[in-house]
């Protein structure tokens, strides 16, 4: 555990998110396991596959504070720079954890991944929603905080200390040059014309095979922004 320490700070961010949006996608095939065809769970498998790319984007998105923040601290470091990406991170995984926790409720009921109007009616439940019941959401809202805590728990043990600020002015200059050029292309999902999109992460026959794939917090951000 030790060697994975010393792997630099926005690398560890990186594995960090994959693994926690591949624990959601675990945890969304366990729950709506009967809705996958029998003799078809193996092509499912490749999901994770799949999602690789959309996942990597939206990592590098989550990201981009704290990588700015990154490269204030090799000029500055200083404790309230730790501070500020500490809470920061706290809020990000809480979110990611409340949505995707939503997510796999909702899909239940609708087969079809949490957009910003689903949501909204979730925790308002005037109309289309009304059969969810307080204690529906109470339960919703005590599950996230619970994969938010193990979330915080895994970042505070293996993530919390930044990498140390390169001594070498011109190593230090390079690096973020560098560093930065590699997160636009992560970022983008490639060095394709256009930025990676769902699109990218449909391959089955099978609808939920493809919603599996495609990575939740992208689907609803991108509801929001259409």
């Amino acid at each position: 555990m030790e060697k994975f320490l010393k792997i630099p700070y926005i690398i560890r961010l990186l594995l960090f998110w994959l693994f926690y949006f591949a624990f959601f996608r675990v945890l969304f095939i366990t729950y709506h396991h009967a809705k996958i065809p029998d003799l078809k769970h193996s092509e499912t498998v490749m999901s994770f596959v799949y999602a690789l790319r959309l996942d990597i984007s939206v990592a590098s998105a989550l990201m981009i504070v704290p990588f700015l923040l990154w490269i204030l601290q090799q000029f500055n470091k200083t404790k309230r720079i730790h501070l500020i990406n500490l809470w920061y991170q706290y809020i990000m995984i809480s979110i990611v954890s409340f949505l995707s926790v939503i997510n796999i409720k909702l899909y239940g009921e609708f087969n079809s991944l949490l957009t910003g109007n689903a949501l909204f009616y979730l925790l308002f439940p005037d109309g289309p929603l009304n059969y969810v019941s307080l204690w529906s959401n109470l339960l919703l809202f005590a599950g996230s905080a619970v994969f938010a805590y193990v979330g915080i728990r895994i970042y505070r043990k293996y993530l919390t200390n930044f990498s140390f600020p390169i001594e070498n002015k011109n190593i230090r200059l390079a690096n973020i040059i560098v560093t930065s050029s590699l997160f636009i292309v992560l970022y983008r999902g490639g060095f394709q014309a256009k930025v990676v999109s769902d699109k990218n992460s449909l391959y089955s026959d099978i609808e939920i095979n493809n919603h599996i794939a495609i990575n939740n917090i992208w689907y609803f951000g991108n509801s929001l922004c259409e």
